[in-house]
């Protein structure tokens, strides 16, 4: 038997035998179960991609190579294409779900499954699937591709979905703290992109070369060539830099070697600070 991530499976409702369509789903099936979980990795793996990819590779020298290349010359962009296409397959599948009314009956009328899928979540998940990728290639505009990559973002909603259906673990310890471990890194992941885009759109207009990028190329050796675009550290030392001052940071175990130096930065590290201050004091 397959663990439905359903928030309303109830083990008389499997006892029913429903008359229903023969293209309609029945929430508690096991092939619902199994789509719900495929569902919930491609969430996860929205949710940890798509902000990386909208601070780190938007503007990235080799990445925009490979766009002026075309679309099939970047392997991320072509599983983002199958991630948009699975969600639009999750939209249509929606449709078809039985669902449980107040009045705990299963509900297998097509009209009354769309009705309710109408006033439920679909807004959410038809902003979660548009393929904005799609309208980055040819647009040839680099403010452009910075708004539709920014864009991409909204599939990060689908989080709301996931973290309702996770909400019945609840009662599990183990999987509480591993929920808890697995939210926390996912946090400094965020605030990392974030990090890393202050540095990057502020750097260029600073007349005293101070900002953390800026420190960190010199510190790796690898100094930024204003007249190089593809000098400075690499994105991987970037990245590494960026999570480990989040962390760092969410954790008020700092050590000063990785610092804000402009008012921007410092200001983000009093808000990274006091959401780590937050987090540690619901535990």
């Amino acid at each position: 038997m397959v663990l439905s991530l359903g928030a309303d499976v109830l083990p008389e409702y499997k006892l029913q035998t429903p008359r229903i369509n023969k293209f309609t789903i029945l929430h508690y099936s096991p092939f619902k179960a199994v789509w719900d979980w495929l569902i919930l990795l491609l969430v996860i793996y929205t949710a940890i991609f798509t902000p990386y990819s909208a601070a780190f590779l938007l503007n990235d020298i080799e990445e925009q190579k490979r766009r002026a290349c075309g679309y099939s010359c970047n392997p991320l962009n072509v599983v983002d294409l199958i991630v948009d296409i699975m969600f639009i397959i999750d939209i249509l599948i929606n449709f078809r779900t039985t669902y449980v009314n107040q009045n705990e009956e299963v509900v297998s009328d097509p009209a009354k499954i769309a009705i309710h899928y109408f006033k439920g979540w679909f807004l959410i998940d038809m902003v979660a699937a548009i393929p904005f990728d799609l309208l980055i290639f040819g647009s040839g505009s680099d403010e452009t591709t910075t708004l539709i990559g920014l864009l991409k973002t909204a599939r990060l909603l689908r989080l709301v979905r996931v973290a309702r259906k996770l909400d019945r673990y609840s009662e599990y310890g183990a999987a509480v703290l591993m929920l808890l471990m697995c939210i926390f890194a996912l946090i400094a992941h965020w605030l990392a992109c974030i990090w890393y885009a202050i540095g990057n759109v502020e750097r260029p207009y600073l007349i005293h070369k101070i900002s953390w990028l800026d420190a960190l190329g010199d510190q790796i050796k690898k100094p930024y060539n204003y007249s190089d675009p593809s000098s400075g550290p690499s994105i991987k030392d970037k990245y590494v830099t960026a999570l480990y001052f989040t962390f760092s940071s969410l954790t008020s175990v700092g050590f000063g070697n990785v610092s804000p130096n402009t008012n921007s930065e410092k200001i983000f590290s009093i808000c990274v600070m006091l959401i780590g201050c937050k987090y540690q004091g619901q535990q």
